[in-house]
């Protein structure tokens, strides 16, 4: 007697703990002819899957040859015309026209993602949510039209519209906290990147801003910061430039921080090949827009899963071969480039895998914060060579200048830095002209005093980040972290501070010039080698004239001698 009452009041429990006028769902799949005005009610079936539970979601998969899906959707149960319960329906995000015929009530048709110019209360972030006005009688049957092509399938739930609110408010403060992050981390790689002008901090800040855009478009609150609202309007197609252009730049980035143009040539020959495939694809997409969309997610997609093995594999050889930070980008990238090739090959079909994209957000914080641990330790790294070099004890005693001895350290610890991007810079070997005859004419203490008034007059042309040595009786070298045609200019810069002006000692006045020669760092080059290319470089001034300039010929073009006068 006692074990009855037991089992009744289980059973008791157990209909007080389902939720009220819950049923669970049951879904199928039609076989019918495109463009029929209503439901195929006595269409073969294709596929059916029920569910265990009243609110688990369904997976039905759709068929990639088709561009109209019929599906037929059953309750074992009931749901009160209370308009408390909803269809959501998710995945499939590349279909276009849905209509859908509720139990009980006049069909409802709702426009596809990229036809939205605006926010709409039927479009879920990543889905449809399709009210219930008469709830759902027992033995009766709702219908869902998918237009459009797809290689994903479709997900299919019943929930409450208390749920649906806990959802989207959960899911926004989620994007405006994931969104603030990426942008704060941007801006402090876009400081650095002010700092020492080094393409790696900018392609990395560029890449932020492009993710921390695309996931608040994905996440749908994009309505709520003003400034996206031309995105908004743009719709799917600024949604995958965003996407585009930010692996465009997570290639840049990764070629620079795993030095791949010093330890592993032709990897660098393969990410140049998929950055420009990627750019082709962006300008594909912003010429074509709305036109190339039926097929622009499977490509971009289709690059993506056969890019990111490549890349892991890049990173993993560099960390074998001892690139600095290359351990940094293994630990933030391997969770995110994982999560975004799931996320494509879930959207091709491939994998069952749309749990990927909810997580994408958490795996964009966590990569960012790692490797801005990482860029900030190298900006700090490069900050501290320079100002050994500025503070160093090893100096000149008549110009207090560092000494030959400082500046080869220096050179060496530009060389060791981890390169973190192979950051290429500059050495200026410059010679003073006449400094000999001025010292045969008028003595010592007046060429030292020139030797004094020529750093003075460089030092005025000089950055806080360029550093100036004394390596010579008449010679000074300059080390700039610059290596581009700013390089060229600071060279003309020092030239001109020089024979700009006569210098006037005493009662003497001095015009003295001075000849350059100009070296750009190879990735990795000793400092030595880098040194003997300068001196080269000097040499070959020689019968150029007063003040001409000559730049060493690198690994690559051999550059013609400059004058500061043509």
């Amino acid at each position: 007697m006692q074990r009855g009452w037991k089992a009744a009041w289980l059973v008791l429990l157990a209909v007080m703990s389902w939720p009220a006028g819950a049923c669970a769902l049951r879904v199928e799949l039609l076989q019918s002819p495109p463009g029929l005005d209503g439901p195929p009610l006595a269409a073969p079936v294709l596929q059916r899957v029920e569910a265990a539970e009243a609110v688990q979601a369904l997976r039905i998969p759709l068929s990639q040859r088709q561009s109209e899906h019929w599906l037929r959707l059953r309750c074992d149960g009931a749901l009160p015309p209370d308009a408390s319960w909803s269809l959501v329906m998710q995945g499939a995000q590349r279909l276009g026209e849905v209509t859908f015929y509720p139990p009980g009530a006049l069909p409802r048709r709702v426009l596809p993602a990229a036809q939205l110019t605006a926010p709409s209360a039927a479009l879920l972030r990543q889905g449809w949510v399709l009210p219930l006005p008469n709830g759902w009688p027992a033995s009766s049957t709702a219908y869902l039209r998918l237009k459009g092509l797809t290689t994903e399938p479709a997900l299919l739930r019943l929930a409450r519209a208390d749920e649906l609110v806990r959802e989207r408010r959960a899911a926004s403060r989620s994007a405006i906290a994931v969104f603030t992050v990426l942008t704060l981390v941007a801006l402090a790689m876009l400081g650095i990147y002010a700092r020492f002008r080094d393409l790696l901090y900018l392609s990395y800040a560029g890449y932020l801003v492009c993710l921390a855009l695309y996931l608040v478009l994905l996440s749908g609150d994009a309505a709520q910061l003003p400034l996206l609202s031309n995105f908004i309007a743009h719709g799917t197609t600024g949604q995958w430039a965003l996407a585009t252009l930010a692996v465009t730049l997570q290639i840049v980035f990764t070629g620079r921080i795993l030095e791949m143009k010093r330890t592993m040539p032709r990897g660098a020959r393969a990410l140049r090949v998929l950055f420009w495939l990627h750019v082709a694809l962006l300008i594909t997409l912003l010429i074509g827009r709305t036109r190339v969309h039926g097929w622009y997610y499977l490509a971009g997609n289709g690059l993506l899963v056969l890019g990111a093995p490549l890349t892991l594999a890049l990173a993993v050889l560099a960390w074998r071969r001892g690139v600095a930070y290359a351990g940094y980008y293994l630990l933030g990238w391997v969770p995110m480039l994982a999560l975004a090739m799931l996320t494509a090959a879930n959207q091709l079909g491939l994998v069952p895998a749309p749990w990927a994209e909810h997580h994408l957000p958490t795996a964009a914080v966590f990569e960012s914060l790692v490797l801005a641990v990482a860029l900030s330790r190298h900006a700090a790294h490069r900050h501290r060579i320079a100002r050994l070099a500025r503070d160093s004890l090893d100096r000149d005693a008549l110009t207090g200048a560092p000494n030959g001895e400082a500046l080869e350290r220096m050179l060496e610890s530009w060389r060791h830095l981890g390169a973190l991007g192979a950051p290429r810079y500059s050495l200026l070997l410059l010679q003073l002209d006449d400094l000999a005859g001025v010292h045969a004419r008028h003595g010592r203490a007046v060429a030292d005093a020139a030797l004094q008034q020529v750093l003075a007059r460089m030092r005025s042309v000089l950055r806080a980040e360029d550093t100036v040595a004394r390596v010579g009786r008449d010679m000074f070298a300059v080390v700039s972290p610059y290596a581009t045609h700013e390089s060229e200019a600071l060279a003309r810069r020092v030239v001109g501070s020089i024979a700009s002006a006569p210098l006037q000692i005493d009662a003497h006045t001095l015009e003295l010039g001075a000849s350059v020669g100009l070296a750009i760092s190879d990735p990795g080059e000793p400092a030595a080698a880098l040194m003997q290319r300068a001196r080269d470089a000097l040499h070959r001034t020689r019968g150029l004239g007063r003040s001409a300039i000559g730049i060493a010929p690198g690994p690559r073009p051999v550059r013609t001698m400059l004058s500061p006068q043509a």
